[in-house]
């Protein structure tokens, strides 16, 4: 860690929401895509219309808005925010209807969500209508939809699949290919008889995961392909894709179903039921204690570009000390929140860890980031190329902060369909799920 030792934390009144602060890049159309060649000439006007947001930046449709939570995803390039009136605000890349106002346009400035105005439960960008593309027709939802679940408290999304807490049981849906809906199958099948192409059944209703029948679920968290959970037996479970050690159980192998994490077990340490976790494209991130003692933020798998995977649970010996309360993953950076301090690192090339027009472009090694230092942040959410920090709205650092309202024009991808590259840092599929793939599977692969 940068600095020494956290200064110390007072309680905290109940939180009744706060400032939303974003940085990061703001041409979500190009976001986590392929670079314009070397050779063209830099479209300076462009830049100038979606410029990088270096510092942690007040977004000015959001100016006196208490934001209660904000949500973004290792690999999405859209955000969501709540306020305190019940209002859900969506903005970024939009061609799949991931936004949910209806349509196919991407979202420069936070739109409130008009179809989830007095409700409290939906899901976005799942099929409604059929846009036609190169591969044929293909299922999007541009409005929010019912989740056919009863009694959800808590949900999270990977790249293309979904897990619910709902009654203390754990629900998933979606693509099982990696074994992420650990239901104990990843649907394989071959399309045909004459064939040695493998299809992938998706699941499109959630479903109990039997593995917690007996047990109460408290905590999820969705990486790209895989799953973390907290269970009332004081264990973390992992499933999914084994790549880079992400599962933490010292192999690089698929869990079809979740498979308690042996080494937090071994030693005797105990994950409480508000354990913080969270999980990144290839990495996982789990608060625990031992005995009596304040709780430790553990990490594993691929947590820095370059240098060997952390195959099983490590303490993080730079957050020792310090009040976790909020952990999120980019696609290959990280952002903390404890304490009164606000933590950021990894690999980055929009700005989104908040170090500033002086400071690094990327850091191996967290660090603080110096413009929210003193400052409570309640939350942080990572997505592909941004940051979003929810700080107190008392805070100085708040009110000395940049603003910034987009007025570049709204691209309708309808009309311009964007290309098929997806967001930067995510995982090569296998072969897609209710489609042809690759007959060799790879069990475990990178």
């Amino acid at each position: 860690m940068a600095d020494g030792a956290p200064p110390p934390q007072a309680s905290r009144p109940e939180w009744k929401g706060g400032a939303l602060l974003y940085a990061g890049g703001t041409d979500y159309e190009r976001i986590g895509r392929a670079k314009p060649s070397k050779k063209e000439p830099v479209d300076t006007e462009r830049e100038a219309a979606y410029p990088n947001l270096l510092d942690p930046t007040r977004l000015k449709v959001l100016e006196g808005v208490r934001i209660m939570f904000v949500a973004g995803g290792s690999a999405a390039v859209h955000c969501l925010a709540g306020d305190a009136d019940g209002n859900l605000y969506s903005w970024g890349r939009n061609e799949k209807g991931q936004l949910g106002h209806g349509d196919l346009v991407n979202r420069n400035n936070p739109k409130i969500v008009e179809e989830l105005k007095g409700k409290h439960i939906g899901q976005l960008g799942i099929g409604s209508i059929k846009k036609q593309t190169q591969k044929g027709a293909e299922d999007i939802h541009t409005k929010p939809a019912k989740v056919q679940l009863q009694g959800c408290t808590a949900c999270s999304a990977g790249i293309d699949f979904s897990m619910w807490i709902a009654n203390g049981q754990l629900y998933s849906a979606g693509n099982p290919q990696y074994g992420q809906l650990g239901d104990g199958s990843d649907h394989a099948y071959n399309a045909k008889d004459s064939s040695i192409a493998m299809v992938y059944d998706p699941q499109p209703t959630p479903s109990a995961i039997a593995t917690f029948a007996a047990m109460q679920v408290s905590k999820v968290a969705c990486g790209h392909n895989h799953t973390i959970a907290v269970a009332s037996d004081g264990c973390a479970y992992t499933w999914g894709n084994g790549g880079y050690g992400r599962l933490g159980h010292r192999v690089q192998k698929d869990e079809f179903e979740p498979k308690k994490v042996e080494d937090l077990a071994r030693m005797r340490i105990s994950v409480p039921p508000h354990a913080v976790v969270a999980a990144g494209s290839t990495s996982t991130f789990c608060s625990a204690s031992l005995g009596g003692s304040m709780e430790q933020l553990f990490s594993w798998g691929k947590l820095k570009t370059s240098g060997d995977n952390q195959m099983y649970p490590m303490q993080d010996q730079n957050m020792t000390g310090w009040n976790v309360r909020c952990v999120s993953c980019g696609p290959a950076h990280f952002a903390i929140a404890a304490d009164n301090s606000t933590i950021t690192w990894g690999q980055a090339s929009n700005g989104e860890l908040g170090y500033g027009k002086d400071g690094k472009k990327s850091s191996a090694n967290a660090m603080k980031c110096e413009a929210l230092d003193g400052a409570y942040t309640h939350q942080v959410a990572c997505g592909a190329g941004y940051t979003m920090f929810l700080v107190d709205p008392e805070a100085a650092q708040v009110k000395s902060a940049p603003e910034f309202e987009c007025t570049a024009p709204e691209v309708d991808t309808a009309a311009a369909p964007a290309d098929e590259a997806g967001p930067s840092g995510g995982n090569k599929r296998k072969g897609a799920a209710g489609s042809g793939g690759a007959a060799k599977r790879g069990k475990g692969k990178k």
